[in-house]
């Protein structure tokens, strides 16, 4: 399952999840996502301290650790299910079909 995450890092730990964030070590990043979890893309607005996460996740479990490594800094306000073009065109056909 392909699921959009917006995330917004709290005000008061801009500077040091930002700091945190640009020192990552190899490991840590090879670390981030657990099992059942892929990161597709993630996209920053760094000024503002929030940005957009796709995330395929094997189950909401798998999604909620993932997102539970990041919640000390930053809170989720949007997560939401999305699918590719493909999928989405097959989806709609079939319910049209179904009509």
């Amino acid at each position: 399952m392909l699921f959009m995450c917006a995330y917004q890092v709290d005000r008061d730990k801009q500077a040091d999840t930002q700091a945190f964030f640009a020192n990552m070590t190899q490991e840590q990043i090879d670390g981030e996502v657990p099992d059942g979890v892929k990161q597709i893309g993630r996209w920053h607005d760094m000024p503002n301290g929030r940005g957009w996460a796709v995330i395929e996740a094997d189950s909401q479990e798998a999604l909620t650790s993932w997102m539970m490594g990041w919640s000390g800094q930053a809170t989720f306000p949007l997560v939401t299910p999305v699918m590719d073009d493909t999928d989405g065109r097959k989806l709609v056909k079939a319910m049209l079909d179904s009509q």
